[in-house]
């Protein structure tokens, strides 16, 4: 359930069309990727995966600029736009897509943030893989379940560190390669799958991304009402981002039942509107996230907050490389420069929900305190 990839309003027939054929039965992405695991059976042999990296946390958190940053270290392999729309089978359509061959034209990605994307801008297609192994598992109605290690089977678990491999084969195709680049996921839905995770990869580092509640829930709000009129001007668009399993906002939103003891969100789905919900429903929600990454987040977990970029951004950086393991931190320190400030200023808690406002700063202390 990452945020969402790409304006489709700059899709034209042709790209509507494959990403429909594409995604026209659940299982075809799967059966693809299947028939690629025998092609290229031998140079995916070549492939290890080590020293994984993921990034989660509740969208606008400050996921993508995480990615953004790591990626561009040179040091990491991670899908890109180029991969869509057949993105479990990337070594296949990398060899007969045009995309593969297509200019970058940079353009402005659809919540009108300011950060420019193009065919080579990193992304998180990541769920995919997860919607055609585990269906029948992350959903509960209307809702996103956690997901645990007892919930992975041994089929999802190989087909993971195989498109791991895929990826990491993608951006280091010379046969024999000594130095590979090493997996970089991004995947806001995995802020309640992380010990799932590190089940797979037991020395992956979770990078877990947070914010301030005040700014953050502000930004959710605001991105729920911009893909809710998003997803009436344009059905495409919304069908694309279900398709991709990006539920985070708009008519596509659906919550994650973190299925914590004392939760505050109400996930029966006859008393969620989610074109009604406001700043005290995600402020809720963010406090039943947070609450549950602190609880269950495996030692190999590190926390990144989004205001130590803007405040301290070489310190930040650093800090980033540390946590992730680069083996060349220069690389990330000459980001600095590229940091910027958000140019709104959120209410402050206290006037969206008095009695919570107190919990949600503690939290907030509690996540801060974690950082190494």
């Amino acid at each position: 359930m990452a945020e969402a990839p790409v304006d489709t309003a700059h899709y034209g027939a042709l790209d509507r069309l494959l990403h429909r054929l594409a995604f026209v039965h659940p299982s075809l992405q799967r059966v693809l990727g299947d028939i690629e695991n025998d092609l290229f059976k031998q140079r995916l042999a070549q492939v290890r995966i080590e020293r994984p990296v993921f990034i989660a946390g509740l969208p606008r958190a400050g996921t993508t600029l995480v990615l953004e940053l790591l990626y561009g270290t040179g040091e990491f392999a991670t899908y890109t736009y180029r991969q869509m729309p057949f993105v479990l089978a990337p070594l296949l359509w990398e060899r007969i897509g045009a995309r593969s061959r297509q200019k970058a034209v940079p353009r402005e990605r659809a919540h009108g943030d300011a950060m420019m994307i193009d065919f080579d801008s990193p992304e998180a297609f990541e769920e995919v893989l997860w919607l055609n192994h585990l269906a029948d598992t992350l959903f509960d109605g209307d809702t996103v379940r956690s997901i645990g290690p007892n919930d992975l089977n041994e089929s999802f678990r190989t087909a993971y560190r195989q498109l791991a491999g895929k990826l990491v084969c993608l951006a280091a195709p010379t046969q024999g390669v000594v130095d590979l680049p090493r997996y970089l996921s991004k995947n806001n839905a995995n802020i309640a799958r992380l010990p799932a995770i590190a089940s797979v990869f037991d020395d992956a580092t979770l990078l877990c991304c947070f914010r301030h509640p005040a700014a953050h829930i502000a930004s959710l709000h605001a991105q729920h009402q911009r893909f809710l009129n998003l997803h009436r001007d344009d059905p495409f668009a919304r069908r694309y981002m279900a398709s991709i399993g990006h539920h985070d906002f708009g008519d596509n939103f659906r919550p994650i039942r973190f299925g914590d003891p004392g939760a505050l969100v109400d996930h029966d789905a006859a008393s969620l509107d989610i074109r009604t919900i406001g700043p005290i429903f995600w402020l809720r929600y963010w406090i039943d996230a947070y609450r549950h990454v602190l609880d269950t987040a495996p030692a190999q977990t590190r926390f990144v907050r989004f205001e130590d970029f803007l405040d301290d951004g070489a310190g930040a950086l650093q800090r980033l490389a540390a946590s992730a393991g680069l083996a060349d931190p220069a690389r990330l320190a000459r980001a600095a420069a590229s940091l910027r400030s958000p140019t709104s200023t959120p209410e402050p808690l206290s006037s969206i929900e008095p009695a919570l406002a107190d919990r949600a700063e503690a939290l907030y202390r509690e996540l801060t305190a974690r950082i190494g």
